[in-house]
């Protein structure tokens, strides 16, 4: 088999820039053994990666063997090469979180939009971007990545139940505006990438449920993200839900999931059955915690369509572990227990355990595909800083 020069040497490279993203600081003679390179190669490409101000030298470390002799030179990734801007549009609020080429955070806003027109929400985002402070870093922006609450097929929007883009392609308009790559992604499949990404652990196969605004699952399958034909996959906020009482009702009239259990149909129902249009999420909490029945009883509905969810998602998916991003979630984790104890019936669960960040999850995973874009990575497993 003929094996292009050019293509071993990419992948010579990514897999030195990755060893030293995810291991370093370390000598040439270190990533030399843990990359199966020659050290004339690891050198080569190491000299390469130093002029272009990917990595950095740390200068001489410590001596192995413990010998006086010259101690080998050490060089770790250069996380200030520069930076990528992430943002997540929901029906009410546009978020913008800027981070190092790391996945660390260097700035978050967030500015309300309340369901206005995508005009207005594009000025918006370009002015997050332009008030960004001068980073000082080797380049500046490098690449955006835009979370939506909708289908994605190949970087393009298919629909969006919040905001209607008016036939706007996001990608052009911003890839005109700044000159960088632009990734589109739907928001539960960035907070899936997240959970991956930003953990020490090698997780193969994992589901992230994402209850906001909406409902959605990201799946990670053999390290990669699944969207299936034309980015589909994980739509659970679609599923229908029968209702026992009525027989082979139509479908097309029957509830959704997220119409009937996305956090803002959880908070109107709490309106209708405490009779305050006011009512918010932080009474909702409040009240569960000093076990209001009303609320109790809304809540265990909740973690009884939860647990239904979560059964079809292991069936479908058999993954390692379910991430549960939502507000709701993280602030009762008690709903967690209950639907590990409604699932008991089943041979095998696999652990069903809270986002490490229901905050940043889906603007971090956007980072991550940012980054990988920018240095021609997809598929290569770094492990990005939280």
């Amino acid at each position: 088999m003929i094996i292009n020069k050019d293509i071993m040497r990419g992948y010579n490279e990514r897999s030195v820039l990755a060893e030293i993203i995810n291991n370093g600081p370390l000598s040439r003679n270190e990533i030399s053994q843990k990359v199966g390179l020659n050290k004339v190669t690891v050198s080569d490409i190491v000299g390469q990666l130093l002029e272009r101000q990917l990595v950095e030298s740390l200068g001489e470390g410590h001596s192995s063997n413990g010998s006086s002799g010259r101690k080998p030179e050490l060089v770790e990734y250069n996380a200030e090469f520069g930076y990528t801007v992430n943002f997540s549009i929901s029906g009410t609020q546009i978020e913008m979180l800027a981070t190092k080429f790391d996945g660390r955070v260097l700035e978050y806003n967030v500015e309300q939009i309340n369901h206005q027109p995508i005009s207005v929400i594009l000025k918006k985002m370009d002015d997050l971007i332009a008030q960004l402070p001068d980073f000082h870093f080797v380049n500046g922006l490098q690449a955006i990545s835009i979370a939506v609450f909708g289908v994605v097929y190949e970087n393009e929007i298919l629909n969006s139940d919040f905001i209607d883009y008016d036939d706007v392609n996001l990608v052009d308009y911003f890839r005109d505006q700044y000159h960088v790559p632009v990734i589109v992604e739907n928001e539960a499949n960035l907070s899936a990438i997240f959970e991956e990404d930003y953990s020490k652990q090698e997780l193969q196969n994992l589901v992230s449920i994402s209850i906001h605004e909406g409902v959605g699952a990201g799946v990670i399958i053999d390290a990669h993200l699944y969207t299936g034909n034309y980015g589909q996959a994980g739509e659970i906020g679609r599923m229908l839900i029968p209702d026992s009482g009525k027989s082979q009702e139509r479908l097309a009239k029957l509830p959704t999931l997220e119409s009937e259990w996305s956090l803002n149909a959880i908070i109107n129902k709490a309106c209708v059955i405490k009779r305050n249009k006011d009512y918010n999420l932080t009474m909702l909490i409040e009240d569960y915690k000093n076990h209001d029945e009303q609320v109790s009883k809304l809540i265990d509905s909740f973690c009884y369509y939860l647990a239904i969810v979560t059964s079809h998602l292991i069936s479908a998916y058999d993954p390692q572990m379910i991430f549960y991003n939502s507000p709701l979630i993280d602030s009762l984790p008690e709903i967690l227990k209950n639907v590990q104890m409604k699932l008991t019936f089943l041979p095998l669960v696999p652990p069903l355990v809270m986002s490490k960040d229901v905050h940043y999850a889906t603007l971090l995973g956007g980072a991550s595909m940012a980054i990988h874009s920018v240095l021609h990575m997809n598929g290569t497993r770094l492990i990005l800083h939280h």
